[in-house]
């Protein structure tokens, strides 16, 4: 099973929007209790059990994606990542310091490491950045190799940066071995099993929290396994394609909804301080509608440069030379400009 545009554009995003969906739920009332709301019981309950599965599979499906964006000429390579990538980065996390008080002050590096929310975006931005420079080892060595440093370093930013390192270069070992994946995406046999363990550690996860530990990641393969085969299984199907949208527009969805969550909750707080579990379903259909809203416009100036680095060479490219001679100028054909548009 060869890594085609269609497939992206189904499987794959179905994945992604699922994850996503996850992330946004679990937002939705984790963030009025980052402010002093108490969650319930069984909330964190359902956190933590799903835990081990909607980072890492996120890390996962866009570590799938990396052999084809290194098959590109270097400098394409890092120009779109830095892009698409470290723009958007750059972009929300100066809003999201702005917006909250992390202590540190807005100039400061340490401001700019692993903003908040964003780590996820700044942890891909890292693996992007060394992939190259990894891409003539065998596909095994460098996911093997940040596992076993997430086993061994100490608690902090680097075993966080190493255990999702795992998930990352594991997507792009399963991308670079077609035989492989088409065996996650096609045989029941491999599924179920997998399915199993990963529902089991989930309810052990439950009572018993295990955020980002190298131990677990077993269990969460597990889980992506499981996932990979079932989004097979349904990715023709109408009805996933809301699902398919949020995983086509997942960079959207991720750095938009935290500042629209928080926003949504200040301002309804005071009304629903006191019934945490509807203003979770308010603030989830909130960031949902909103960033949906985003993802619509998101091909329009201004909006585009909240997602996309402005591509100042090609806008240069556009602006008419002045003329040499009292002859009136030809108008030229209108046509749409390249590189404007997010794929």
């Amino acid at each position: 099973m060869q890594l085609t545009t269609d497939q992206r554009m189904h499987w794959m995003d179905i994945l992604r929007g699922f994850a996503m969906i996850l992330v946004l739920a679990w937002h939705a009332p984790a963030i009025p209790a980052l402010l002093g709301a108490e969650l319930p019981d069984w909330l964190l309950a359902a956190n933590d059990a799903l835990l081990p599965y909607r980072m890492p599979t996120l890390m996962f499906v866009s570590g799938l994606l990396l052999p084809a964006a290194l098959r590109k000429p270097t400098g394409r390579y890092y120009w779109g990542k830095l892009q698409l990538v470290v723009w958007p980065y750059l972009v929300w996390s100066a809003l999201h310091i702005l917006q909250s008080d992390s202590g540190e002050p807005f100039f400061h590096w340490r401001s700019w490491i692993a903003t908040g929310y964003l780590w996820f975006i700044f942890f891909i931005a890292c693996y992007y950045l060394v992939a190259p420079l990894l891409a003539r080892l065998p596909p095994w060595i460098v996911p093997a190799a940040a596992l076993a440093a997430a086993l061994v370093l100490p608690d902090g930013l680097a075993v966080r940066m190493t255990y999702f390192a795992f998930f990352f270069f594991a997507g792009a070992a399963v991308s670079r071995s077609p035989r492989l994946l088409g065996l996650i995406g096609s045989t029941w046999w491999v599924a179920l099993p997998a399915g199993v363990v990963a529902v089991g550690f989930g309810v052990v996860s439950a009572f018993e929290r295990h955020q980002f530990e190298a131990w677990t990641a077993p269990f969460s393969l597990c889980g992506i396994v499981a996932a990979i085969y079932c989004a097979r299984r349904i990715e023709h199907r109408r009805w996933t394609r809301p699902l398919r949208f949020v995983g086509r527009n997942s960079l959207v969805f991720y750095v938009a909804h935290f500042p629209i969550v928080l926003g949504a909750w200040l301002l309804v707080r005071g009304a629903l301080s006191d019934s945490i579990a509807v203003a979770s379903v308010l603030l989830f259909v909130i960031a949902i509608a909103a960033c949906s809203a985003l993802a619509v416009v998101q091909r329009y100036r201004p909006v585009i440069w909240l997602f996309r680095a402005p591509d100042v060479p090609a806008m240069l490219r556009r602006i008419p030379p002045r003329r040499t001679s009292a002859a009136p100028a030809r108008p030229a054909p209108e046509r749409v400009p390249e590189g404007d548009l997010l794929p």
